[in-house]
């Protein structure tokens, strides 16, 4: 027997004849049941390409007082999905069909990083990265995967760049000048020491770039520059594809102002590295 809907599903089922806005509104809460309950009213317009009065709006029209009314319905709604054991997890039941569906998940995410990323917001991320005497990349988690790539990147094109640790951000980022740059790195939760070494970093007026998953957290406030990383998948994680789209995009724009220098670099870290490899 098929689980009783929660009341709020069943008045977003019941609604009708909404506007185009709302409609991409009720669709993204179908879409986002467990992790709309964790979001504000601008995080809710922010996912469905709207804006804050519609969504007020969209919260009447179902019925509720207005937005925090319905977040206590989204909230009930999580809660319920949780006790009947349901999870995030719902890949299909073929293997094939869940590589098509992570494919056109990150293909998504891929598209809305494209669309939320221009020409002006790269080339000043491109700008801070060049123009800074060093770089240091935290992140946590998921996100010190990302830090990795990133940093691995820069230093391929002959930027001085450290991978850090969250933990240790007070030494770390205290050895950071107004010249240096901190490129931190952390999605929802975010995490407590990340957060932390961003806003010691501000504090300290040392430039900060921030990639996170959502422009309108906390976490993103305490940037210089903000850039977005969507990756919602099949996991309780974060998918890595639109981040590794950013980071190849900024770290191939930096090589190509000077090709023949960093090539020449590369080729100098090759070299050193050699000795580590066996011959084929």
């Amino acid at each position: 027997m098929s689980p009783t809907p929660s009341p709020l599903l069943s008045r977003l089922n019941a609604s009708g004849d909404l506007s185009p806005s709302q409609a991409r509104i009720a669709e993204c809460l179908r879409a986002n049941l467990n992790e709309a309950a964790l979001w504000g009213v601008e995080d809710l317009a922010a996912e469905s390409h709207t804006c804050v009065a519609t969504v007020v709006r969209f919260a009447k029209r179902l019925g509720y007082s207005g937005y925090l009314e319905m977040r206590k319905g989204l909230v009930h709604s999580a809660k319920r999905r949780y006790q009947r054991g349901d999870q995030l997890l719902e890949a299909p039941s073929k293997a094939a069909e869940t590589l098509v569906e992570v494919a056109r998940r990150d293909i998504h995410n891929i598209e809305q990083v494209v669309q939320a990323v221009d020409e002006e917001l790269l080339q000043k991320a491109v700008k801070m990265l060049r123009n800074s005497r060093f770089r240091l990349v935290l992140g946590d988690g998921v996100s010190a995967l990302m830090a990795r790539q990133l940093a691995y990147l820069l230093v391929n094109t002959g930027l001085p760049t450290l991978e850090g640790s969250p933990a240790d951000f007070a030494s770390q980022v205290g050895n950071l000048g107004s010249k240096d740059l901190l490129i931190a790195i952390s999605i929802a939760p975010y995490t407590r020491e990340t957060i932390d070494a961003a806003a010691y970093a501000k504090k300290r007026d040392v430039p900060v770039l921030v990639f996170t998953d959502t422009l309108h957290s906390s976490f993103a406030k305490a940037a210089t520059l903000s850039l977005p990383i969507p990756g919602k998948n099949l996991l309780f994680s974060h998918s890595l594809a639109a981040f590794g789209v950013v980071a190849h995009a900024l770290a191939t724009s930096i090589a190509r102002l000077d090709p023949k220098g960093s090539l020449r670099k590369l080729h100098e870290v090759e070299r050193i590295a050699g000795p580590k490899f066996t011959k084929a």
